[in-house]
């Protein structure tokens, strides 16, 4: 059923703070309502919509599927017991419910809307020499900046990392990509694609560990990591790449911190599973495969309030 992620919401103290940070990062900013909502350049999608409330918190995530998985899922909802709801963040249409951890889901009847492609990165390997009388850097580079595509996944805290694998897979479609025992799990959409847009990391409460947005090279991971850092915002991991998702990655705190992550060059699935084989790994072995740094003891520490 879940074929795509739309957005995120979340509930943060200031608005102003996360309007700060989000447009420093690379996305576009409008107010609806008395709400902030983020797009990515180009993008004629919300990203992440920010509402203001006493304290920080991971809201509800948004998910799209076609005719047929919003046909099913009622039925998929109800045999596991699970009770349809009005919107309780305002007027988001689709299906919500609760997880079973009681965090808020919505579910619409839609696909993704495209991003602009950037051109393709040639990248001279040995051996494998494409890029022949053309600079892959010029005086232009030093003008570049991070310019988000898309967000990729997030990364939520739950207390139970097995029956959340369960209820995302059994009741809402999901697949499972790579886990690490119960403590780590990676999952992906019914129609395959990324190697994850959603997963879960172990903890006491549920939680938001980072959002991801796809940017065109590892040149704009480190340009809109630096741009952050030289602003103050705290470092969170990286530069480096991870095994889970084979993509490169930088961390960067927000200002409640969570973790906002730049990536590219990600694992894609197909939609018969050809190929690929789930790993169950330690998760030291899936976080990376290099790093810049170790990641820090924070790194896996929820910052929301239970």
């Amino acid at each position: 059923m879940i074929r795509t992620l739309l957005h995120v919401g979340m509930t943060v103290p200031d608005l102003e703070v996360g309007r700060a940070f989000y447009e420093l990062f690379g996305l576009e900013t409008r107010a609806v309502a008395s709400d902030l909502v983020f797009r990515c350049e180009g993008r004629a999608q919300d990203q992440l919509r920010l509402m203001e409330g006493r304290r920080k918190k991971l809201s509800y995530v948004s998910f799209g599927t076609n005719e047929e998985g919003m046909k099913a899922l009622p039925g998929s909802l109800e045999r596991a017991g699970v009770r349809v709801a009005h919107s309780p963040f305002g007027d988001i249409d689709g299906l919500w419910f609760q997880d079973p951890h009681g965090d808020w889901v919505n579910v619409q009847l839609a696909e993704p809307a495209p991003s602009l492609a950037g051109p393709a990165v040639e990248i001279n390997a040995p051996g494998n020499y494409r890029r022949i009388g053309r600079r892959a850097c010029d005086l232009a580079s030093l003008r570049k900046r991070a310019r988000p595509r898309r967000l990729g996944h997030l990364i939520k805290f739950t207390p139970d990392v097995n029956r959340s694998v369960d209820f995302y897979g059994r009741v809402l479609g999901m697949k499972l990509s790579d886990r690490a025992g119960d403590v780590l799990a990676f999952m992906r959409g019914c129609a395959g694609g990324d190697h994850h847009m959603l997963a879960f990391a172990k903890s006491t409460h549920t939680g938001l560990h980072h959002l991801s947005f796809e940017v065109g090279d590892i040149d704009e991971i480190e340009l809109g990591a630096q741009t952050l850092l030289r602003a103050g915002y705290k470092d969170g991991f990286g530069l480096g790449r991870h095994v889970g998702g084979s993509n490169y990655f930088h961390y960067i705190r927000d200002p409640w911190n969570s973790l906002a992550e730049y990536f590219w060059d990600i694992d894609i699935i197909p939609e018969d599973d050809s190929g690929w084989t789930p790993l169950d790994a330690a998760p030291e072995e899936l976080t990376a495969v290099w790093a810049a740094t170790p990641p820090p003891p924070d790194f896996v520490v929820n910052f929301e309030a239970p």
